[in-house]
């Protein structure tokens, strides 16, 4: 109807209070999606640091049992029939 005037005060107010909200809602929920995935992530790679750890002393220790068997890295590589498993 175009005798009728409205007020573009009274709208804009919404659409900016409309966006404003949406955009609180969407950090609030974004965060507790996204916050649970991050502690996630981090015991990840805890564990993942322990595995790394881990496999660097047993590769410490099957080079001092090969040292001491007399199979060292050197001989192997020469030799190509002999294989240290």
């Amino acid at each position: 109807m175009p005798w009728v005037k409205h007020s573009s005060h009274s709208t804009r107010f919404y659409w900016i209070l409309a966006g404003i909200s949406s955009v609180l809602i969407g950090i609030l929920s974004g965060y507790s999606w996204w916050g649970d995935t991050a502690s996630v992530v981090t015991l990840v790679e805890q564990q993942l640091s322990q595995s790394q750890a881990q496999v660097r002393m047993l590769e410490k220790r099957v080079k001092a049992l090969e040292a001491k068997l007399g199979l060292d890295s050197d001989s192997a590589s020469s030799d190509p029939g002999v294989k240290a498993y």
